[in-house]
């Protein structure tokens, strides 16, 4: 392989690992891609100590727990002018000290390909693999007590396979683009008692119009439409299937007056099965916002529908959160958060209501370009109309990021 073709992975490697932390992307750990026959091998490793005052999420009689998490990260990465290949191993692994039956280790398999046939075409499509679980305290174990979630035994563990695919057409500087997304997944749980009227089938998929009105102005229209069908009919006793349609229409921009961010406007409409049709309004919100070089504020929100955990069929939730990134040094930021969610449960008697509040602080100090350390802490305070789900939560953590 010639050093430029090299040189030029590598770089696609690093932004693919790096690009989704954003504001913090000056202090983090940059990691070195290692040739690898026609890829490139871009490994990271995340290794956290984490203290939990209360890790079932109670109301009263709270478990503390320390926990161990290693999070090691192989991404294979190869280019073909502008077609860029991509395989993806992942390992989130904890083990607790009050509990083993807290323990998990999920992994992701990915597949990916992104295609450039031409300057007006473009396809995304990807395979993956997900073993994955829900916390005791989460899930089927929610609002329970203390008795009952140490009886349930372990974590309840799940499997979620998916392929997605996409095109987009227009050239990346036309006025005009379409853009196309669909994903079909598959979850199903490992217990036959925890998979009763949880195991599902989903398709997702995403039409959408853009029209630039200026050089990095867009204006946007979007159809999204899911399908959930739960493999256990509502006659026998399972859950409810439900078909959510949306439209949305909104702007996004990029750089002007020092932000970039997106705004989607419209109506959700959400069918269950056997039961009356739900019409929400629907928005989501995220803009990064840099006043000055060393400071970048993150502004997000939204408001939707979405399936929820029996005995209800349906969520809406409206959240909003904001978070100050400032960096101290060339190796030092920190970053202080606030969050803000309302979820409105229906389809039981009697409807439940949650009001969550979340406050975080975290630094990262990269001591080498190919090691980082960061610390946080975490508190979240829950109300709830129903007994049992109310609770308050102080989470604090220590770890590094490694690579090559």
């Amino acid at each position: 392989m010639e050093s430029k073709n090299i040189v030029g992975m590598s770089v696609l490697g690093l932004t693919f690992l790096l690009g989704a932390q954003g504001a913090m992307a000056q202090v983090a750990t940059q990691p070195q891609a290692v040739p690898f026959g026609s890829f490139v091998l871009v490994p990271t490793l995340n290794v956290k100590t984490v203290s939990d005052d209360n890790i079932y999420s109670l109301s009263s009689n709270e478990v503390s727990s320390f926990s161990q998490i290693v999070n090691p990260n192989l991404a294979f990465v190869a280019q073909d002018r502008l077609n860029v290949y991509k395989a993806v191993y992942n390992l989130n692994a904890a083990g607790f000290a009050n509990d083993s039956n807290d323990s998990y280790a999920d992994q992701t398999f990915d597949l990916s390909a992104h295609l450039e046939p031409s300057v007006r075409l473009r396809f995304d499509s990807g395979l993956a693999y997900r073993m994955l679980h829900d916390d005791r305290g989460s899930g089927r174990t929610s609002g329970q007590g203390l008795t009952a979630i140490l009886a349930s035994g372990e974590v309840d563990k799940y499997d979620v396979a998916s392929i997605r695919g996409g095109v987009e057409y227009g050239a990346a500087t036309a006025r005009g683009l379409i853009v196309f997304t669909v994903d079909m997944s598959q979850k199903r749980y490992a217990r036959d008692f925890v998979a009763f009227g949880r195991d599902n089938d989903t398709l997702s998929s995403l039409l959408g119009l853009r029209a630039r009105v200026m050089p990095k102005t867009t204006l946007l229209v979007d159809y999204e439409y899911t399908d959930t069908n739960y493999k256990t009919d509502l006659v026998k006793g399972g859950t409810a299937d439900t078909q959510d349609n949306r439209i949305l229409a909104g702007v996004s921009w990029e750089n002007t007056a020092q932000t970039t961010g997106k705004l989607r406007l419209g109506q959700g409409k959400r069918a269950i099965e056997a039961g009356a049709d739900i019409n929400k309004f629907t928005w989501d919100l995220g803009v990064i916002w840099k006043p000055v070089v060393l400071d970048t504020i993150n502004i997000n929100g939204g408001a939707r529908a979405s399936d929820a955990t029996a005995p209800y069929t349906s969520v809406e939730n409206t959240n909003y959160s904001l978070s100050w990134t400032h960096d101290w040094l060339d190796r030092f930021n920190t970053t202080i958060s606030l969050g803000s969610s309302k979820d409105d449960y229906k389809g039981a008697t009697p409807a439940r209501s949650d009001d969550s509040k979340n406050y975080g602080l975290s630094a990262n100090y990269q001591m080498r370009r190919w090691l980082t350390f960061n610390a946080g802490i975490n508190v979240t305070d829950r109300s709830s109309n129903a007994a049992g789900f109310a609770n308050k939560r102080n989470v604090m953590s220590v770890g590094a990021q490694v690579s090559l």
